[in-house]
């Protein structure tokens, strides 16, 4: 007897069938939300030129900034379901739905295919050296005596490093005041003059600063410790239960995009990104391979979706407009 389940399968297998074997029969684009030099940007060249060779066709990265990334997710949405528009999609694409609903009239999990995530980075929390803290309790013990007294940078508001300040002071009961920027440029250089006394800067961008002494790391926003730097500790070894906060990069392809598709663009992916020029590339960035199927993938969205949802309502994260 044929059981539903696979007759489901048979019936899926041979309506993919066509589908894949014409694939890719075009060019593929990438779409980033991000100006081109940023950690996006690379991610999405690095991935584009291994899937060129991987899939023989030609794979091109379109930059198209703004909106905090919803321009190009919102361009992905309504491409056509054939796998031959995909996303370059970033944590920025799971908090803008929930920061701003209107404006980025998506949702990553409903809308969206997950094919794959790339990679996960974070970023470190760093200190003025002059600041008396050498350990991230000591850094809430001087805060909490001096409520609201001490600032904190950014890259902006609703960026990873505002949103990693928000948790940190929500999660372990801080006030402490944001001062955003655009950009990290000048946040950094601030942070090395004692202008602020402490940030979340990206591991990549403060680990030189730090082996030069001009800035004291204290952990890293991540569940696990960074390869970057294996001596700091994350949040939660450093006493501040349940925070992280990663800065992923992955794939996604329009809604309705066939199974067969989707399967083989994320096993071309994740058989590339093992090579040693891929790794090494991740390193750069802080990151290391990640190795997801599009299920697997689109359970962590939907955690992420969950999580952050529930830290708004509950006001851990306050973002001020």
């Amino acid at each position: 007897m044929i059981t539903r389940r696979a007759f489901g399968l048979a019936s899926l297998a041979t309506l993919g069938l066509p589908a894949l074997a014409a694939f890719p029969d075009k060019p593929i684009r990438i779409l980033v939300g991000f100006a081109a030099g940023g950690p996006a940007d690379t991610c999405a060249r690095l991935v584009a030129r291994l899937l060129s060779d991987s899939l023989g066709q030609q794979v091109v990265v379109e930059n198209r900034p703004g909106a905090g990334g919803a321009l190009a997710t919102r361009a992905v949405k309504g491409a056509p379901a054939d796998g031959h528009t995909l996303l370059l999609c970033a944590f920025a694409d799971v908090l803008n739905p929930i920061i701003n609903p209107a404006e980025a009239n998506y949702n990553l999990v409903n809308d969206f295919a997950p094919v794959t995530r790339i990679t996960g980075v974070g970023n470190v929390l760093v200190v003025h050296p002059s600041l008396p803290v050498k350990t991230v309790p000591e850094l809430v013990a001087y805060a909490r005596s001096r409520p609201g007294q001490l600032n904190y940078g950014s890259a902006g508001i609703g960026s990873a490093s505002h949103l990693a300040g928000e948790l940190f002071g929500g999660l372990a009961g801080i006030k402490v005041t944001h001062v955003p920027y655009k950009g990290t440029a000048q946040a950094q250089v601030d942070m090395q003059t004692g202008t602020l006394a402490f940030m979340f800067d990206s591991l990549i961008s403060a680990l030189p600063n730090i082996q030069a002494g001009k800035l004291r790391a204290l952990a890293v926003t991540t569940a696990v410790r960074s390869p970057g730097a294996p001596e700091v500790p994350t949040m939660v070894e450093a006493g501040v239960p349940e925070y992280d906060l990663t800065s992923w990069f992955g794939l996604a392809a329009p809604k309705g995009t066939p199974a067969p598709v989707v399967e083989r663009l994320a096993g071309a992916v994740r058989q590339a990104i093992k090579r040693d020029e891929a790794v090494e590339a991740l390193l750069r960035l802080g990151g290391q391979p990640d190795d997801m199927d599009g299920a697997a993938f689109e359970r962590y969205l939907r955690g992420e979706d969950a999580r952050w949802k529930k830290l708004f309502a509950a006001g851990t994260v306050r973002i001020d407009k």
